[in-house]
């Protein structure tokens, strides 16, 4: 590849979810951490990675990662955490298969990567964020529904980077500040339609509360997480 061939690859961005040990030493956590960010520069410096940041809430991890040409892979950028995280149940098409990350499914976004050169056009991020919701079980339908309307409308303006992912009825965002405001259809100051729905429809009853002393005040549906490794 040539010395500019890297930026014509198409950007391939995902988000992870895993579960630390509960009898983790904190110590060699930390450690493990700071060599996730080293492997972090290693592959971006080597082109292979745009950027990936790495969120804790409590013994949960949650990475945000966007690979230059192909998918990142966890087991490969956060190899040293291995020892330290515990396995998911095996799966009926994938029995006996060891999983320590599990990839969680994209449905919310602003924008679609091309390739590096436009996607990291003008982007300076002074802070990444990485935060996560609960969905509540009787307002799966509908949540799903509206956000699926969002989506094909695409008149909703977000930053460029936004991405919410999903595993069971954990809700991971990621977005970068200052925000860069876009959304689907290129278009600005367009009548949603969709979220006009949206907003009829109560959006905060669709989200558990977390428990006193695990997440935000009792006004909010989200709670941002502490970033432990980013690059």
């Amino acid at each position: 590849m040539t010395d500019r061939g890297w930026m014509e690859q198409e950007v391939k961005r995902a988000s992870y979810r895993a579960v630390l040990r509960e009898d983790i030493v904190e110590e060699q956590a930390g450690a493990a951490f700071g060599m996730c960010r080293e492997a972090f520069v290693r592959e971006k410096e080597a082109h292979g990675l745009l950027t990936a940041s790495l969120y804790r809430y409590g013994q949960f991890l949650f990475l945000y990662a966007e690979g230059v040409g192909k998918t990142p892979v966890p087991e490969e950028l956060c190899a040293l955490l291995a020892p330290f995280l515990q396995r998911w149940p095996e799966t009926v098409e994938k029995p006996g298969k060891d999983r320590l990350w599990l990839r969680m499914q994209p449905y919310y976004y602003h924008a679609v990567p091309g390739c590096a050169e436009e996607w990291m056009r003008d982007r300076k991020p002074s802070r990444r964020r990485g935060r996560i919701a609960l969905l509540s079980s009787g307002k799966w339908e509908s949540y799903m529904t509206h956000h699926l309307a969002l989506m094909r409308e695409g008149l909703i303006e977000g930053d460029k980077y936004h991405l919410i992912c999903l595993h069971e009825n954990v809700l991971f965002s990621y977005f970068e500040e200052p925000k860069t405001m876009t959304n689907l259809q290129g278009v600005k100051e367009a009548h949603s339609a969709a979220l006009e729905e949206w907003l009829l429809n109560d959006p905060e009853s669709h989200f558990m509360r977390f428990a006193p002393g695990q997440g935000p005040g009792p006004d909010e549906n989200f709670v941002f997480l502490p970033c432990v490794a980013e690059s």
